[in-house]
């Protein structure tokens, strides 16, 4: 068995039965060379001058007299007799994506060069000065050619000549799916050409480009410098009328045009093949399916794609989109709006103007207002009212309440503690005086509600901001400035929002809206504050801790247990907004219930015993024991001094888990 398997072993690893050359090697006897294989025996007999094997093309080089060479094959078969050629044999191999391609270079004895493969079939006569092989294209292969006058032309892998010499140069282009082929005449001009030989552009472009952005296009820039765009079969997309193009959608481009020292643009559709936009504007900018564009004089207008005005350009210095068909312009230093084809607020406003949820907060000298409703669904213009809003406490003077002052027991001997926390914020709005429905004591709250956060909760009084009788605009003020605090902090602040006035529900979705002092019930969407806006805001806020405290009911009735609007015969049961982040709210009462009053206390029920808890604790309650008490607290009084249920709620978001109950408000 293992002689057998030593003789399978020895046919397996021996050598090829016929010979192979493996080296040149010089006859001592006769100082000729010839070819040996791996043994040392000739595989071919020492007959030449000289000889040279090249192992990785497995070809031989030889020479019989001076200058005079020829080509074998790894068997020793003749490839190009050296009867033909004088002077070299050279090897040029250039590595195609497909295989090795090897190319031989002779030259024949009137020293003029051709090009033949590697068995032996030329396929350029020796009629030419010198071959290159060019940077090639990833599945094809090309040959430059030079003539004796220095004159390129080009030929395919297989010899076939694209062009004659008549060139200067050529150059593939190889970033497109099929190459191109940039000729540079004796002109020194550029053309472009398809890997056949068409000309698609003539010799006469100071410079050609293949564009590949968006889509593929030839860029060919005249003498005078400007620029045009051709398709690949050489039609004209862009004439050569401007000095450069920036390719900005499917169906428009950028235009350039230079005028003296100034810059000009425009933009061309290559779909309509027209200019759509002059260029012979300063600055053009596309956004959202329109141009912007701004003249020499720095006044701005605007243009759809198809070069349609939707702002006549030349009267205001500033525009901005404000959403859909809305846009904020400026004359000098004051913005107004457009929409629907007119100006639909002239400029007059200190800042520009912004849509959100269908109201915008504008400034007009220093006086804050509320532009509600501008347009409706159909698109027919109606501006509601514009309502001033006054933000100086100064001027609008001391809110005043009709109802008796402060003096219970929980507005007495109010603990007071030496240890200030500089990052707690209390944000305290509290509006009574509605013009239709005033809330009984909600100013009593919220001043109350103030000194105990600046005396038992040890808040600075610069980190405390009381809003009386709050507007839509100082609510957005105060929520911003609420995100301002919490940005700046980076995650250290502690908030308190504390809310007492009306709250009003949405009959048509349940949910629940903040009044202003200048909203309207039966304009609650528009006019009101969305507490699950509010939750939203406070949720997303990077913050240690935010509690809310609602004193209100969003049911629709007063404290009085009237209903608030005069249309109305039941109290709404809205839908329970959930709080996430580090966010809870404690408010009032539950769904359809309303939030009382205590009137022998001149407070409402809620905060009474918000703050009698405050009193007894010196601050120092856990949430968990605070709200325990004050809805067991608000429950039995307003039963017995009611006859009404009133259950206050406490709605922790999910990420507080339990650990909300051991919170504290210090």
């Amino acid at each position: 068995m293992k002689k057998i398997i030593c003789v399978l072993m020895t046919l397996l690893f021996s050598p090829i039965a016929y010979a192979q050359i493996v080296g040149a090697k010089m006859d001592n006897n006769n100082g000729r060379y010839g070819f040996v294989d791996a043994s040392g025996k000739w595989v071919v007999q020492p007959k030449y001058v000289h000889a040279t094997w090249n192992s990785k093309q497995r070809i031989g080089i030889v020479r019989m007299q001076y200058q005079v060479f020829g080509m074998i094959d790894e068997t020793g078969k003749t490839v190009y007799p050296i009867e033909k050629y004088i002077h070299y044999i050279r090897l040029s191999s250039l590595l195609n994506s497909n295989k090795m391609t090897n190319y031989v270079q002779l030259t024949d004895f009137n020293m003029n060069n051709g090009l033949g493969d590697m068995n032996g079939r030329l396929l350029i006569p020796c009629q030419y000065s010198g071959f290159s092989v060019l940077d090639t294209h990833p599945q094809y292969t090309f040959i430059s050619v030079l003539d004796t006058k220095h004159k390129e032309g080009l030929a395919d892998a297989q010899g076939k000549i694209i062009f004659p010499c008549e060139y200067k140069s050529f150059y593939i282009i190889k970033n497109t799916s099929e190459p191109f082929i940039k000729i540079t005449g004796t002109n020194r001009k550029e053309g472009l050409a398809t890997k056949e030989g068409v000309i698609l552009l003539p010799c006469q472009y100071e410079k050609i480009t293949i564009r590949t952005d968006k889509k593929e296009y030839i860029e060919a820039t005249n003498s005078e410098g400007k620029v045009g765009l051709y398709s690949f079969d050489g039609k004209v997309i862009v004439p050569e009328l401007f000095h450069k193009l920036f390719i900005m959608s499917d169906e428009c481009i950028y235009t350039t045009k230079y005028v003296g020292e100034e810059t000009l643009e425009g933009i061309y559709s290559y779909k309509d093949r027209k200019e759509v936009i002059p260029c012979i504007y300063k600055k053009v900018i596309y956004r959202d399916d329109h141009v912007f564009v701004t003249d020499v004089e720095n006044k701005e207008g605007i243009f759809d794609t198809k070069g349609n005005v939707v702002i006549p350009i030349g009267t205001y210095d500033e525009l901005k989109k404000v959403d859909k068909n809305f846009y904020s312009m400026r004359k000098g230093s004051k913005w107004g709006l457009w929409g629907n084809g007119r100006e639909l607020l002239s400029c007059q406003y200190d800042d520009a103007i912004t849509f959100k949820d269908g109201v915008a907060k504008v400034k007009q000298d220093g006086e804050i207002k509320i532009i509600k409703n501008l347009l409706t669904d159909d698109q027919q213009i109606e501006i509601v009212r514009s309502t001033p809003l006054k933000s100086d406490k100064k001027k609008r003077g001391i809110v005043v309440s009709r109802y008796p002052a402060p003096d219970s027991d929980v507005d007495k001997n109010i603990p007071t503690t030496n240890k200030q926390t500089d990052d707690n914020f209390a944000f305290i709005i509290c509006n009574e005086n509605y013009p239709d429905a005033p809330v009984p004591y909600a100013l009593n709250d919220g001043r109350m509600f103030r000194e105990y956060c600046q005396k038992t909760l040890g808040i600075p009084e610069k980190n405390i901001n009381l809003y009386e009788d709050a507007t839509f605009g100082n609510i957005i003020a105060a929520v911003d400035k609420i995100k301002s605090i919490a940005e700046a902090y980076e995650g250290n602040a502690k908030i308190i929002f504390y809310y007492a006035g009306h709250g009003f529900p949405d009959e048509k979705k349940n949910t629940a809206y903040l009044l202003p002092i200048d909203g309207n019930a039966s304009d609650i969407t528009t006019t009101g504050y969305s507490l699950a806006k509010l939750y939203k805001e406070l949720s997303e806020l990077n913050v240690i801790s935010a509690f809310v405290f609602l004193d209100a009911c969003f049911s629709g009735t007063k404290r009085e247990d009237q209903m608030l609007a005069e249309s109305r015969g039941v109290a709404i049961k809205v839908k329970e907004e959930t709080p996430r982040g580090n966010l809870l709210v404690f408010s009032a009462a539950q769904g359809d219930e309303t939030a009382h009053q205590l009137e022998e206390k001149h407070h409402g029920l809620f905060t009474y015993y918000i703050l009698k808890e405050l009193q007894a604790s010196n601050g120092e309650v856990e949430m968990g024991d605070l709200t325990k008490s004050v809805i067991k607290q608000v429950k039995r009084q307003s039963v017995v001094i009611n006859n009404k249920i009133q259950t206050p709620t406490v709605i922790p978001s999910l990420a507080l888990g339990n650990h909300w109950q051991t919170m504290k408000l210090k």
